[in-house]
Protein backbone atom coordinates (compact mmCIF):
# COMPACT_ATOMS: atom_id res chain seq x y z
CA UNK A 1 0.00 0.00 0.00
CA UNK A 2 1.38 3.21 -1.22
CA UNK A 3 1.03 6.93 0.67
CA UNK A 4 1.00 9.59 -1.34
CA UNK A 5 0.67 13.36 -1.30
CA UNK A 6 -1.27 15.40 -3.01
CA UNK A 7 -0.20 18.71 -4.75
CA UNK A 8 -2.81 20.82 -6.38
CA UNK A 9 -2.71 24.59 -6.86
CA UNK A 10 -5.90 24.95 -5.88
CA UNK A 11 -5.28 26.74 -1.96
CA UNK A 12 -3.64 29.64 -3.75
CA UNK A 13 -5.63 32.58 -4.85
CA UNK A 14 -9.69 31.95 -5.90
CA UNK A 15 -9.44 27.95 -5.64
CA UNK A 16 -9.38 27.42 -9.67
CA UNK A 17 -5.99 27.50 -10.13
CA UNK A 18 -4.97 29.97 -13.16
CA UNK A 19 -2.41 29.69 -16.34
CA UNK A 20 -0.30 26.57 -17.07
CA UNK A 21 3.06 28.00 -15.31
CA UNK A 22 1.70 29.83 -12.48
CA UNK A 23 0.07 26.12 -11.50
CA UNK A 24 3.08 24.58 -12.51
CA UNK A 25 5.39 27.03 -10.54
CA UNK A 26 3.04 26.74 -7.19
CA UNK A 27 3.09 22.92 -7.38
CA UNK A 28 6.77 22.49 -7.84
CA UNK A 29 7.40 25.34 -4.58
CA UNK A 30 5.44 22.62 -3.16
CA UNK A 31 7.73 20.22 -4.41
CA UNK A 32 10.53 21.62 -3.42
CA UNK A 33 9.37 21.85 -0.08
CA UNK A 34 8.46 17.89 -0.18
CA UNK A 35 11.64 16.97 -0.98
CA UNK A 36 13.86 19.56 1.26
CA UNK A 37 11.63 18.62 4.41
CA UNK A 38 12.56 14.62 3.66
CA UNK A 39 8.82 13.40 3.44
CA UNK A 40 8.66 10.11 2.74
CA UNK A 41 5.66 10.06 1.09
CA UNK A 42 5.42 10.00 -2.81
CA UNK A 43 4.00 13.13 -4.17
CA UNK A 44 1.14 13.68 -6.97
CA UNK A 45 0.77 16.17 -8.85
CA UNK A 46 -3.23 17.13 -8.81
CA UNK A 47 -4.68 19.90 -11.32
CA UNK A 48 -8.59 18.72 -10.82
CA UNK A 49 -11.42 21.02 -9.87
CA UNK A 50 -9.16 23.58 -11.79
CA UNK A 51 -10.19 25.34 -15.10
CA UNK A 52 -7.71 22.78 -17.27
CA UNK A 53 -10.83 20.26 -16.41
CA UNK A 54 -12.82 20.31 -19.49
CA UNK A 55 -15.98 20.69 -17.49
CA UNK A 56 -15.01 23.15 -14.85
CA UNK A 57 -15.91 27.10 -15.71
CA UNK A 58 -16.76 29.24 -12.84
CA UNK A 59 -17.56 32.27 -15.10
CA UNK A 60 -20.41 30.12 -15.82
CA UNK A 61 -21.03 28.41 -12.83
CA UNK A 62 -19.75 25.11 -13.45
CA UNK A 63 -17.76 24.58 -10.44
CA UNK A 64 -18.29 20.56 -9.43
CA UNK A 65 -15.93 18.34 -8.41
CA UNK A 66 -14.21 16.46 -10.84
CA UNK A 67 -12.16 13.02 -10.07
CA UNK A 68 -10.21 14.01 -13.98
CA UNK A 69 -6.63 14.93 -13.11
CA UNK A 70 -5.26 16.80 -16.53
CA UNK A 71 -1.96 16.84 -15.62
CA UNK A 72 -1.61 13.39 -16.13
CA UNK A 73 -2.32 13.78 -19.26
CA UNK A 74 0.53 15.07 -20.08
CA UNK A 75 2.93 13.80 -17.76
CA UNK A 76 4.34 10.48 -16.04
CA UNK A 77 2.88 9.83 -12.74
CA UNK A 78 2.50 7.15 -10.23
CA UNK A 79 -1.18 5.84 -10.66
CA UNK A 80 -3.20 5.82 -7.24
CA UNK A 81 -5.36 3.23 -6.46
CA UNK A 82 -7.60 1.90 -4.10
CA UNK A 83 -5.57 0.40 -1.78
CA UNK A 84 -3.47 3.56 -1.78
CA UNK A 85 -3.40 6.37 0.84
CA UNK A 86 -3.41 9.91 0.10
CA UNK A 87 -3.25 13.22 1.66
CA UNK A 88 -3.62 16.92 0.30
CA UNK A 89 0.17 18.31 1.23
CA UNK A 90 0.71 20.47 4.24
CA UNK A 91 2.12 23.33 2.38
CA UNK A 92 0.35 26.64 4.28
CA UNK A 93 -1.17 28.32 0.96
CA UNK A 94 0.07 31.57 2.83
CA UNK A 95 3.71 31.00 2.45
CA UNK A 96 3.16 30.37 -1.71
CA UNK A 97 6.14 32.83 -2.92
CA UNK A 98 8.49 32.26 -0.51
CA UNK A 99 10.18 29.45 -2.58
CA UNK A 100 9.49 30.71 -5.56
CA UNK A 101 8.64 34.23 -6.39
CA UNK A 102 6.41 34.46 -9.26
CA UNK A 103 7.95 37.88 -10.30
CA UNK A 104 11.56 36.35 -11.15
CA UNK A 105 12.63 34.17 -14.45
CA UNK A 106 15.51 33.07 -12.21
CA UNK A 107 18.11 33.20 -15.28
CA UNK A 108 20.54 35.84 -13.21
CA UNK A 109 20.25 33.36 -10.28
CA UNK A 110 21.69 30.23 -11.22
CA UNK A 111 21.97 28.84 -7.82
CA UNK A 112 18.35 28.92 -7.02
CA UNK A 113 17.56 28.39 -10.71
CA UNK A 114 19.59 24.97 -10.33
CA UNK A 115 17.88 24.44 -7.22
CA UNK A 116 14.27 24.78 -9.00
CA UNK A 117 15.62 22.43 -12.18
CA UNK A 118 16.93 20.14 -9.96
CA UNK A 119 13.68 19.17 -8.43
CA UNK A 120 11.64 19.50 -11.15
CA UNK A 121 13.72 16.69 -13.39
CA UNK A 122 13.51 14.48 -10.75
CA UNK A 123 10.24 14.21 -10.30
CA UNK A 124 8.26 15.81 -13.45
CA UNK A 125 8.43 14.15 -16.64
CA UNK A 126 6.72 14.80 -19.72
CA UNK A 127 5.24 11.91 -21.74
CA UNK A 128 6.91 10.58 -24.50
CA UNK A 129 4.84 11.26 -27.18
CA UNK A 130 4.94 14.76 -26.37
CA UNK A 131 8.80 14.53 -26.41
CA UNK A 132 8.45 13.50 -29.50
CA UNK A 133 6.76 16.42 -31.12
CA UNK A 134 9.19 18.52 -29.57
CA UNK A 135 12.03 16.93 -31.07
CA UNK A 136 10.34 17.05 -34.49
CA UNK A 137 9.60 20.65 -34.55
CA UNK A 138 13.48 20.93 -33.37
CA UNK A 139 14.88 18.72 -36.09
CA UNK A 140 12.81 20.51 -38.63
CA UNK A 141 12.36 24.13 -37.78
CA UNK A 142 15.93 25.24 -35.53
CA UNK A 143 18.27 22.44 -36.00
CA UNK A 144 21.48 24.37 -37.70
CA UNK A 145 19.83 27.58 -36.84
CA UNK A 146 21.02 30.12 -34.20
CA UNK A 147 17.67 31.07 -32.33
CA UNK A 148 15.70 34.00 -30.50
CA UNK A 149 12.90 32.42 -29.19
CA UNK A 150 10.13 35.35 -28.71
CA UNK A 151 7.50 35.32 -26.44
CA UNK A 152 4.77 38.24 -27.13
CA UNK A 153 2.42 38.12 -24.48
CA UNK A 154 -0.21 39.92 -25.43
CA UNK A 155 -4.45 39.92 -25.13
CA UNK A 156 -5.58 40.13 -20.92
CA UNK A 157 -1.36 40.38 -19.77
CA UNK A 158 -1.77 44.46 -20.25
CA UNK A 159 -4.91 45.19 -17.61
CA UNK A 160 -3.60 42.36 -15.52
CA UNK A 161 0.00 42.67 -15.24
CA UNK A 162 0.88 45.97 -15.79
CA UNK A 163 3.80 45.70 -13.07
CA UNK A 164 5.61 43.59 -16.14
CA UNK A 165 4.70 46.25 -18.74
CA UNK A 166 2.29 47.88 -21.08
CA UNK A 167 3.29 46.49 -24.12
CA UNK A 168 1.54 46.52 -27.66
CA UNK A 169 2.68 44.10 -30.78
CA UNK A 170 5.05 46.61 -32.27
CA UNK A 171 7.20 46.89 -28.69
CA UNK A 172 7.96 43.50 -29.67
CA UNK A 173 8.98 44.17 -32.87
CA UNK A 174 11.18 47.24 -32.51
CA UNK A 175 13.14 45.44 -29.56
CA UNK A 176 13.62 42.45 -31.60
CA UNK A 177 15.22 44.30 -34.39
CA UNK A 178 18.04 45.54 -31.79
CA UNK A 179 18.58 42.05 -30.58
CA UNK A 180 19.11 41.23 -34.16
CA UNK A 181 21.31 43.91 -34.80
CA UNK A 182 23.34 43.13 -31.37
CA UNK A 183 23.76 39.26 -32.28
CA UNK A 184 23.85 38.68 -35.93
CA UNK A 185 24.70 35.32 -35.86
CA UNK A 186 20.81 35.17 -35.07
CA UNK A 187 18.87 33.17 -37.94
CA UNK A 188 15.49 32.22 -36.86
CA UNK A 189 12.83 33.33 -34.70
CA UNK A 190 10.50 31.53 -33.18
CA UNK A 191 7.13 33.35 -32.36
CA UNK A 192 5.19 32.27 -29.30
CA UNK A 193 1.97 34.32 -28.89
CA UNK A 194 -1.50 33.51 -27.79
CA UNK A 195 -3.08 36.16 -30.10
CA UNK A 196 -3.12 35.72 -33.54
CA UNK A 197 -2.77 39.14 -34.26
CA UNK A 198 0.38 39.43 -32.89
CA UNK A 199 1.90 36.38 -34.91
CA UNK A 200 0.69 38.01 -38.30
CA UNK A 201 2.08 41.09 -37.04
CA UNK A 202 5.51 39.80 -36.10
CA UNK A 203 5.76 37.38 -39.24
CA UNK A 204 4.87 40.23 -40.93
CA UNK A 205 8.36 41.76 -39.63
CA UNK A 206 10.24 39.01 -39.89
CA UNK A 207 9.19 36.88 -43.11
CA UNK A 208 11.72 33.77 -41.75
CA UNK A 209 10.11 33.00 -38.83
CA UNK A 210 8.74 30.44 -37.30
CA UNK A 211 5.72 29.54 -35.27
CA UNK A 212 3.87 26.32 -34.30
CA UNK A 213 1.21 26.06 -36.22
CA UNK A 214 -2.92 25.53 -35.78
CA UNK A 215 -2.78 26.01 -31.85
CA UNK A 216 -4.44 27.90 -29.33
CA UNK A 217 -4.60 31.59 -30.36
CA UNK A 218 -7.19 34.66 -29.43
CA UNK A 219 -9.16 35.23 -32.21
CA UNK A 220 -12.28 36.81 -32.46
CA UNK A 221 -12.67 37.55 -28.40
CA UNK A 222 -13.26 40.84 -27.35
CA UNK A 223 -10.94 42.64 -24.64
CA UNK A 224 -13.72 43.19 -22.92
CA UNK A 225 -14.11 39.39 -22.58
CA UNK A 226 -10.78 38.53 -21.95
CA UNK A 227 -10.01 40.86 -19.34
CA UNK A 228 -13.21 39.75 -17.34
CA UNK A 229 -12.32 36.01 -18.01
CA UNK A 230 -8.85 36.12 -17.42
CA UNK A 231 -8.15 32.49 -18.01
CA UNK A 232 -10.24 33.02 -21.56
CA UNK A 233 -7.53 29.90 -23.25
CA UNK A 234 -8.77 27.30 -20.16
CA UNK A 235 -12.49 27.56 -20.35
CA UNK A 236 -12.76 28.43 -24.41
CA UNK A 237 -15.43 25.63 -25.77
CA UNK A 238 -14.47 26.40 -29.43
CA UNK A 239 -12.83 23.06 -29.61
CA UNK A 240 -12.76 19.48 -28.24
CA UNK A 241 -10.62 18.59 -25.65
CA UNK A 242 -9.38 22.02 -25.50
CA UNK A 243 -7.77 22.07 -22.03
CA UNK A 244 -5.78 18.71 -23.24
CA UNK A 245 -4.90 20.42 -26.26
CA UNK A 246 -4.20 23.70 -24.80
CA UNK A 247 -1.63 21.84 -22.20
CA UNK A 248 0.01 20.11 -24.46
CA UNK A 249 0.57 23.17 -26.73
CA UNK A 250 2.14 25.15 -23.91
CA UNK A 251 4.33 22.33 -22.70
CA UNK A 252 5.72 21.93 -26.58
CA UNK A 253 5.95 25.71 -27.22
CA UNK A 254 8.13 26.28 -24.26
CA UNK A 255 10.65 22.98 -24.14
CA UNK A 256 11.29 24.75 -27.71
CA UNK A 257 11.84 28.10 -26.17
CA UNK A 258 14.39 26.31 -23.72
CA UNK A 259 16.06 25.22 -26.75
CA UNK A 260 16.93 27.78 -28.07
CA UNK A 261 20.38 30.34 -28.13
CA UNK A 262 18.53 33.38 -27.15
CA UNK A 263 15.07 34.46 -25.01
CA UNK A 264 13.30 37.93 -25.08
CA UNK A 265 9.58 38.64 -24.01
CA UNK A 266 8.31 40.44 -21.12
CA UNK A 267 8.25 39.05 -17.36
CA UNK A 268 5.02 36.00 -18.21
CA UNK A 269 4.61 32.37 -16.47
CA UNK A 270 5.77 30.69 -20.04
CA UNK A 271 8.92 32.92 -20.54
CA UNK A 272 9.50 31.78 -17.06
CA UNK A 273 8.84 28.28 -18.14
CA UNK A 274 11.57 29.00 -20.56
CA UNK A 275 14.00 29.54 -17.99
CA UNK A 276 12.78 26.91 -15.83
CA UNK A 277 13.21 24.29 -19.00
CA UNK A 278 16.33 25.79 -20.59
CA UNK A 279 18.79 23.62 -22.06
CA UNK A 280 20.51 26.00 -24.28
CA UNK A 281 19.68 29.69 -23.54
CA UNK A 282 22.80 32.33 -23.56
CA UNK A 283 20.87 35.24 -22.57
CA UNK A 284 17.71 36.02 -22.00
CA UNK A 285 16.15 39.62 -22.97
CA UNK A 286 13.22 41.57 -21.20
CA UNK A 287 11.24 44.36 -22.81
Amino acid sequence: MGKFSIISPTKHGWNYGYGFFSNYRICLEELISHHESGNDETPYISWANTTWVESINPFEGKTESSDINPFDLWFEQPTITSGDTSTLNNYPSSIYGTLIDHAQHYFDNPTELKRQQTIDNLYIKPKQYIVDKIDKIYKDEFEGHTVLALMARGTEYNLHHPMYGVFGVQDYINEVKKILEENKEITKIFIVSEDTEYIVAISKAFPDAYFVPDVFRRTDETMEYMNRVHCWPNVSNKRENNCRLLGEEVIIQTKLMGKCDYLFGRLSGVLAGAVLWNENIKKVYKI
